[in-house]
């Protein structure tokens, strides 16, 4: 009889032990249910955001907004950007979203090597997640996924109607962005603060990955 090669002896070694001691993984606590969206909802998106070095700017009206949009533009010396396109159209600023950011030069979306040279990259958020501060957006055509994971500074407008307390209303998102055949989408990212890692030395160092500034304008109307 053959001896036995290597594998099947670890293989071998490791059934011995389960069967003598078979693995028992307990049961997860039951979560919490969700408690619903309520008026301080802004409130506690800022709260959660705040030790990301967060601060959401919160728009009542479509001037409003666009005010923050040509405020983050200023403040960050940006002299090119790129952004969604219908989605972001749709929220109707004065003048339309480009107007809020006039001066400033818009990369085209269809050169990915261009967008790197982007300043800021606008997109909308698809839900904003209250328990951990994270947004969801979407990529499709019109919707780039270039534009949150290129510039170095990246702006996400947040509605009001995309709030929910927390992941678990992820699969339900998905669902809604499904095509007729019950396809997923091809990317979706969820976005919790800025870009951060802290793999060498444990020192903290933002922008490796992606963005390492985050710009959140809430929006506290009907969109």
């Amino acid at each position: 009889m053959p001896a036995a090669t290597s594998r099947e002896t670890i293989l071998n070694t490791l059934r011995q032990g389960l069967a003598a001691a078979p693995l028992q993984v307990p049961a997860p606590p039951a979560r919490p249910a969700s408690q619903p969206v309520g008026p301080d909802a802004w409130a506690l998106l800022a709260e959660v955001l705040a030790p990301l070095d967060v601060r959401p700017r919160l728009a009542a009206t479509p001037a409003e907004a666009a005010a923050h949009v040509a405020s983050i533009a200023r403040e960050r010396a940006a002299k090119t950007y790129t952004r969604w396109d219908a989605a972001l159209d749709a929220l109707a600023l004065p003048g339309g979203f480009d107007a809020a950011l006039a001066g400033l030069e818009r990369l085209a979306a269809d050169c990915c090597q261009g967008l790197a040279h982007a300043d800021l990259g606008f997109a909308l958020a698809h839900a904003a997640f209250l328990e951990s501060g994270s947004l969801a957006v979407i990529a499709a055509p019109g919707r780039h996924r270039a534009a949150t994971l290129l510039p170095p500074t990246s702006v996400i407008l947040v509605p009001r109607g995309v709030l929910a307390p927390d992941v678990s209303h992820l699969p339900a998102l998905l669902a809604r962005h499904s095509d007729g055949n019950g396809q997923l989408p091809a990317c979706l990212n969820l976005i919790t603060g800025p870009s951060s890692t802290a793999d060498i030395e444990l020192v903290l160092v933002r922008g490796v990955h992606g963005p390492g500034a985050l710009e959140v304008i809430c929006l506290d109307w009907d969109v």
